[in-house]
Order: C-alpha cells, then structure tokens, then sequence
C-alpha cells in the first residue's frame, strides 16, 4: 500500500539511527539501534525535564509587559484598536446583543427554575469578565438553552435527594428557603463547571470533548428543543402543571388539564410566538431589516409591558380570582450580590459534579465549535487553550456574584457577527447596557406576562431543531444516524441527562467495535507499478509468490487482537489450500504492515511473540514494516528485536518487500 518513493519520508521520521538508501539503488533500509538507549522510566524522565526546561527558558525570556499582556489578552487588541473603524459597529453589535439577551436571559433564567434576574447577572459579569481574556471577538457570551434545560433536569432531583420541594414560580416561590437553597446549588454547579471549565485549559485537555460526536451534539441538541418547547407550553396555554424531565411527560401532562385552558392566555401568547417568527422570517430575507432579529424578543416584551399594564391584566379579579395573564412577578432590583461563600460546603458533591461536568462538555463543545465557525469566517486565528481558560474564569467570577453557567450562544454571536462586531469591546457594551437595566430597570418588567417568555423560548428553540442534519447523517453514515436517532428519542422521552449519557455510550461502542473488528487486508502488486492494494477490491493485482504481505487497518491492540488473530490464520489457511492445488512454492515470509499502528500495548506485544513462535514453527518468517518510534521502543524493551532478529524489521514496506525477494532469490525461488 506503499510507494516505494514514500521510503525515504517514513524513515526520516524515525528518531532512531538508521542507514537510509534508496530500494532501487541499494537493496533496502536497514534500522540500526542504539545499544544505549535510555529505559522507559529514564525516557519519560528525560522528556519530563526537558519540556521543563523549554518552558522555563520561555517564562525566563518574557519581560514583565508580556506577562501582563499574556495575563490580560484584551491589552493586546486595545494598544492598536483603530476607533474610528471599529468603534460604532462594535457600538451596535453591543447593544443588539444586549436588546436580545435581556428578554432571553430572564426567559432561560425560568427555563433552569431560577428567578428571572438571574439570567440578567449570567449575561452581566461573565459577559465582562469574557470581554477582557477571550480570544473570540464575535461569541456572545451568557445564558443558553440547553444549559438551563440541563439545570432545570439535573437540580430538581438533586432537591428531591436534600428533601426540599422545588419551587414552580421562582419569582415569587411558596417556599422562599426552599428557592434560596436552590439557587445555591446552581451557583456551586457554576463553580464546580468553571473549575472544570479551567482545568481542561490549563491541562490542555479539550480532547476530552471529542467523547461526545457532532451526532450526540446533533441529536442531543435536537431532543432538547423539543422538551424546552414542550416545557413553555404551559405559559401560552396558561395552566398550572408541574416540571417533568421529557416532552412525553410534558404532552401528558398538557393533556389531562386541556379543559382548563386560558383562552386570553393562549390568544395572546400565539400572538407573541406568530409575531416573533414574522420578525425573524424578515430579518432572513432581508438584510436591512436584520435588526427585528435583534430588536424582537425586546420588542415583544414591551408590547407585553405595555398591554398587561394598560388594561391591568396581571391583577387578580373581585374574590381573589387569578389574574387573566399571569405575570413574571417581581424581579429583584440592584447588583448581584457576592456569593463566594455559597461555594463551599458542596450540598450534593457527587449529583452536582456529575451535572457540572456534563453541563461542561456540552458548553465546551457548543462554544468552541461556534468560535471557531466566526473566526473562520472572519479570516482570525482562534485559540482554543485561552477560550477555555477564558470561559472558565467567566464561569467562576459568575459564580462569584449572583450567576449560573453561561457559554457562547448561537443565536446572538449569529447577530454578533451579522451586524459587524470587530473585537471583544462589543461584549463589553452588551455587559455594560446590562449594568444599566439591572441598577435602574428591572421594576419595568414587573408587568411582564409569563406567556411572553414561553413565546420567546419557544421560537428561541427553533434553530436547533436540526432534522436536517439527522437526514444528512442517514444518507452518509448509518451508524451515525443511530446515535444522532438514540439521542434525539432519548431526550425527548426519557430525559436529557439519560439522552446525552445513551448517545455518548453508544458513539463509544461503536468506536470500540471498529478498532475491535478491524479489516485484515492481504495485500497485491498492481501489475507494472510498485503499488501494493488489496486482492479483494482490486482484481487485478497479483498475489506475489513466496510471501504473503498483509495490512491491519487499525491499531493493533488488546481489543482488536483476537479478530486479528483469526483472519490471519483464516488467510493463512486459505494460501495454504491454494499452494497445495497449484503445486506453488511453500509460504517463506509473511509481512505485517503496521502504520496504522503509533503505538503497541503489551497485549500486542504479547501476540507478535506468539505470531513469530508459531510461524516459526511451520518454517515461516515474520517481518514486520513500517513500525513507529514508540512500536520500535516497547519491542526492544520486551526483547522482541533480538528474537525477530534486526533484518526483519524494516522501515518501510517497499523495504521489506524488497528484502523478503531478495532473500527468497538467494534461496533459489521464483519471484
């Protein structure tokens, strides 16, 4: 499967002495080692120090200028920042992101089952704090959906387990200390994710996001927009049920009180959610009407203000009737307050860091997956280690005051980026304008109806309902559309904590059944060339005579030992029977290509030995090609080099066909 031209840069990349020749002009390559080759423990150790010392050399050169500039990223891009050029588009992406996060920040805030000015301190200091060391100058940092529907899920039954009752309107709660100690727990959750948040950073572990596939996100995504619109529906149609963890719960419950329906309710709630896709069709189809985008949610809060406090719909009728709109109730005016010492004694430690932890994957994948769309399509380089630093120190300080998890949302870094924001500075102004509303503001929405959130969350959801991608991924890959299938049903009828953990566990088991199962492939010359491919799909090329070159496409491990083990012995078999009817010349060599290989476990280890033991004792020699540094490193280690003898191990598969040949004529056999 190798070109013999490709020899020389396999072997290049080997740190390890070698005589390197051309095939065609030399024989072949021949891989020298090193008697003084460091032990394991003695190699880690080396490299340990010797990243130490790179890193101290680098810390040792940088003035203290630079260490501020690296502490305080923002420094960077204020030295140089042309006003006259950025200044107002970064002026208007500010206050469009701030006109949207108002309404959906107290609106997502109700979705998690906390008071509605909460929503306002996620999009206030974290959006500050983002603004001064992120790295992404368009994300829009604050409350999003799917970390409120997580919340919502995730902290009612952790309450259910502290044996407090769960509050259903956490603007005016029935229990008061029962709401306290629920808002506690949402903001040790936003410590604990911020915790997370920086230590995936600091440790550069973002690889640890890649457990969960674009089909669980996908899918995952997709389910939850149908449980959080399930779940406002009770708002526009104006009963009183209580929270369930799915949409199915959710429909059922609907139903059995579908009698009790609030016709002023509904009508005004449907008018807001017709309305709100109306603005938003416009803004699509026409550029220059972009800001009913933006302006919508906040448009249609003070429609419901102005109509609810006009007519005076939010008072209860003569006999303490209820109100004909139920308002959003009082929001509590000021600053946040300092919650530094809710941090600690966790309530729950275990319920909450396993919901902290899942609430961190998902907000690290949907952030620096929407970080990475606008700087590439603003043609900026993006750095990933500073996002995730970034966001976990936003996390923290929202921790600090008053603020539940936030990460970057689709929608406003959509309209962010729509309206032309240049740097950083615009979430600046977007946390600024919120400074403004919660000191001043917040009495003006006092009045607001319920129905008015539920039809802003609702058509908030819509974009993330991607069937389109689910069709996308059941033309292209089946075992895709599965997961994408499983979490998508899932969170839709079970819930999104077992939606989210169902997907991520099947997307693992079907990565693990094909590094277990991998395909054994016997390889062929094509006829002419010095290409090797295999005999099953292409027809033409021929088995050579002598040996039998094979190729595992996937690492050779513990897992995938066993199948590999029987479809060599099933090939092995089946040359054998075809040698005996053609009267060809006995099997002398068999050839193992391992580039797909970086690397061995002792499991493998432990089969090559036997592999070689049991060939070796049918006349046959293994050689194995193309090994990796570390491949090279553990072999000589368990003594598998000085059993496998040195001329069988070749750098290159050109090279270990041209040695087994050349072998094969000195014994006198046709090649």
């Amino acid at each position: 499967m190798t070109h013999a031209d490709d020899a020389s840069s396999s072997t290049s990349s080997l740190d390890l002495p070698l005589l390197v020749h051309h095939p065609y002009k030399a024989g072949f390559t021949r891989i020298q080692f090193d008697p003084k080759e460091e032990g394991c423990w003695q190699e880690i150790r080396t490299r340990v120090v010797r990243r130490g010392r790179r890193i101290y050399a680098r810390a040792a050169a940088c003035t203290w200028t630079e260490w501020v500039f690296a502490m305080l990223p923002c420094l960077s891009w204020l030295r140089v920042y042309p006003v006259r050029d950025y200044l107002w588009a970064d002026i208007s992406a500010g206050l469009s992101v701030a006109a949207m996060v108002i309404p959906q920040g107290m609106s997502y805030a109700s979705l998690a089952g906390l008071p509605s000015a909460y929503g306002l301190y996620g999009a206030f200091v974290p959006c500050l704090v983002y603004s001064l060391l992120g790295s992404s100058r368009q994300l829009a940092v604050g409350p999003v959906a799917i970390t409120s529907v997580l919340l919502g899920s995730g902290l009612p039954d952790i309450m259910d387990g502290l044996g407090v009752p769960v509050n259903d309107h956490p603007n005016h709660p029935a229990d008061p200390d029962a709401q306290a100690l629920y808002n506690q727990a949402a903001v040790q959750v936003a410590f604990l994710a911020g915790c997370l948040y920086t230590a995936i950073g600091a440790l550069r572990l973002g690889w640890l996001t890649h457990l969960l596939s674009h089909a669980v996100i996908s899918g995952f995504t997709t389910g939850a927009s149908i449980t959080i619109a399930a779940s406002q529906l009770k708002w526009i149609l104006g009963v009183n049920v209580p929270r369930s963890a799915s949409a199915l719960a959710q429909v059922l419950s609907l139903v059995r009180v579908w009698g009790e329906v609030a016709l002023p309710e509904l009508a005004m709630g449907s008018a807001f959610v017709i309305l709100l896709l109306a603005m938003r069709v416009l803004s699509s189809a026409h550029r220059r009407l972009l800001f009913l985008r933006a302006l919508g949610p906040l448009g249609v809060c003070a429609l419901s203000i102005a109509i609810t406090g006009a007519w005076r719909l939010d008072e209860p009728g003569p006999g303490g009737e209820p109100p004909p709109i139920h308002p959003v109730g009082r929001i509590v005016p000021g600053l946040p307050a300092a919650t530094v010492g809710w941090w600690l004694p966790l309530l729950a430690p275990a319920r909450q860091l396993s919901l902290a932890a899942v609430v961190c994957l998902v907000d690290v994948c949907e952030s620096i997956s929407i970080a990475r769309t606008l700087a590439t399509a603003n043609k900026y380089r993006l750095a990933p280690t500073r996002e995730l630093l970034a966001m976990g120190v936003a996390n923290l300080a929202g921790s600090a005051f008053n603020c539940y998890t936030t990460t970057g949302s689709f929608s406003r870094s959509a309209v962010s980026n729509a309206v032309g924001a240049k740097t950083p500075l615009a979430g600046a102004i977007t946390g600024g304008v919120l400074l403004a509303v919660l000191a001043w503001l917040t009495p003006l929405f006092t009045h607001m109806s319920a129905n008015v959130q539920g039809a802003i969350i609702i058509v908030g959801v819509l974009q993330l309902f991607d069937w389109r991608e689910g069709a996308r991924l059941f033309r292209v890959s089946p075992s895709d559309f599965l997961v994408w299938l499983t979490a998508f049903l899932t969170v839709a009828l079970v819930g999104v904590e077992w939606g989210i953990c169902a997907s991520a566990a099947l997307s693992v088991a079907i990565m693990l059944a094909r590094v277990s199962f991998p395909a054994v492939l016997r390889l062929g010359r094509l006829p002419g060339t010095n290409y090797f491919r295999p005999l099953r799909q292409y027809r033409g090329a021929l088995a050579p005579r002598g040996y039998i070159l094979f190729s595992i496409a996937a690492p050779v491990c513990f897992a995938s030992i066993e199948h590999i083990r029987t479809g060599l012995k099933a090939e092995l078999d089946a040359q054998e029977v075809a040698a005996e009817k053609d009267e060809e010349e006995p099997l002398q060599f068999v050839v193992l290509d391992l580039s797909a290989s970086p690397t061995f476990d002792a499991a493998a280890v432990q089969w090559i030995d036997e592999t070689r033991d049991e060939l070796e004792g049918q006349g046959i020699s293994l050689v194995l090609a193309n090994p990796s540094q570390q491949v090279l490193h553990i072999m000589k280690r368990a003594g598998l080099v000085h059993k496998l003898g040195v001329q069988n191990i070749q750098a290159d598969v050109m090279d270990a066909i041209l040695y087994v040949e050349e072998t094969l004529r000195s014994r006198g056999c046709m090649v």
